[in-house]
């Protein structure tokens, strides 16, 4: 009784003397970075270093968030890329209080259609009691 099931197998057996195509990837500009940053013996320090820098770069964007504040239309688009952004938990209060001002400032004059849909946008997703005859 033979013991060949070459015949019988639903799937081909490979040749093994078949020669195959290779793909010559070109190496990835990024390296072995990924890869390797799990394994570094200054992890703490990596960590560490990352975590100042993340605190360095909220602060620059409250700066910029304050400083945004002499011009309401500008602090209004601030105040919508740091959302779109999906960054703005981290400025919470800061966005809080920009939004409270230019509510409280119902003066203030916006140039066109664009500029009052974003005011009435970001106070009606700000939870503020605004309606359309205010914008």
């Amino acid at each position: 009784m033979s013991t060949d099931h070459s015949s019988s197998s639903p799937f081909p057996i490979a040749n093994p003397n078949t020669n195959r195509q290779t793909a010559n990837y070109q190496r990835s500009i990024w390296g072995n970075s990924f890869i390797l940053s799990d394994a570094c013996d200054d992890n703490e320090i990596t960590l560490a270093h990352k975590g100042q820098q993340l605190e360095d770069l909220k602060e620059e964007v409250r700066r910029e968030l304050i400083a945004a504040a002499s011009d309401p239309l500008k602090q209004l688009k601030f105040i919508d890329a740091i959302q779109r952004l999906g960054v703005a938990y981290h400025f919470k209060k800061d966005i809080e209080e920009a939004l409270q001002d230019t509510y409280d400032g119902t003066n203030d004059v916006y140039h066109d259609l664009y500029d009052d849909a974003l005011r009435f946008r970001l106070l009606r997703q700000q939870g503020f009691d605004i309606s359309c005859g205010k914008c």
